[in-house]
């Protein structure tokens, strides 16, 4: 049997987040051991699925807006609190509060879980993510803690962030210190090493069936969205179909960008540009 489905940006996250929390290492982590999870709007889908619950505001850090690369209000707030953007610790499925970033990654093992969204995604299944933190941020720190500790890295990302050039190549362009000039915050490119969840993977995980892209972008609230056919035995197609109608209609979690006059985020030009009209 084959279909042709369509998800918005915001649909494939909800897909997406029901497909990590599937997978076994998540489930043993969820009720034996932890799971730390990372600031982004992909992973407020995944938070939804572990709290039973909705999760009204976006948990967003970097985010790509139209004047640029910039950071949520809300982890700004965070990373001048705490050091650090927040995070979301579960410990055998209870959410911890308490804990401390660092006091986390020191407690976790081989059997426990880090779930990180991403900002780009190369043909070749590669992931990586911004950084904006001159000193690498919670990712460019929890990601080297994690590797050595062999935590089992899971990266949720749509296709929409696919980008053509390989990810270690972009990443060896990227840099804050390379940029002469940057609409919104210069960054960083961390290749992220770990399990890859997208559309495709996520189907394969939830129904078995084979998903194949045939059309990327959209108009008319479709911006962003992936186009493909799913294929297979009839149950796992129609289960497919049954699970894409069943996230039809997701909405974006909130986001809440500072003002650049607020932020004064180090060599963000476009706060540079807004100081000096401000002060003329």
């Amino acid at each position: 049997m084959r279909i042709q489905i369509t998800l918005t940006p915001a649909e494939s996250k909800k897909l997406i987040a029901k497909a990590v929390v599937s997978l076994d290492v998540v489930k043993r982590a969820k009720s034996e051991g932890i799971i730390l999870v990372g600031a982004s709007t992909t992973c407020a889908f995944i938070l939804e699925e572990l709290l039973n619950r909705r999760v009204t505001e976006g948990y967003g850090c970097g985010i790509t807006i139209p004047r640029g690369t910039c950071i949520m209000q809300e982890m700004l707030d965070s990373i001048r609190q705490r050091g650090y953007a927040r995070v979301w610790v579960f410990e055998k499925g209870l959410l911890r509060e308490d804990l401390t970033l660092d006091q986390t990654l020191n407690m976790m093992g081989s059997r426990d879980v880090f779930i990180k969204g991403a900002n780009a995604l190369d043909p070749q299944g590669n992931a990586g993510i911004f950084l904006g933190s001159p000193i690498g941020g919670t990712a460019g720190k929890a990601i080297g803690i994690a590797s050595a500790r062999g935590v089992n890295i899971v990266i949720p990302v749509g296709l929409e962030k696919l980008i053509p050039t390989p990810i270690f190549r972009a990443a060896s362009e990227a840099g804050i210190g390379r940029m002469d000039y940057s609409m919104g915050m210069p960054v960083g490119l961390l290749p992220l090493p770990g399990m890859v969840v997208d559309e495709v993977k996520a189907i394969q995980i939830l129904t078995g069936a084979e998903a194949i892209p045939i059309g990327a972008g959209g108009v008319y609230g479709a911006e962003g969205a992936v186009t493909l056919i799913v294929k297979g035995p009839e149950e796992s197609v129609m289960e497919t179909l049954k699970l894409a109608r069943s996230v039809k209609g997701t909405a974006q979690p909130q986001t809440k960008p500072p003002e650049c006059l607020e932020c004064k985020y180090p060599r963000c030009s476009l706060g540079e540009e807004a100081a000096k009209v401000s002060g003329s």
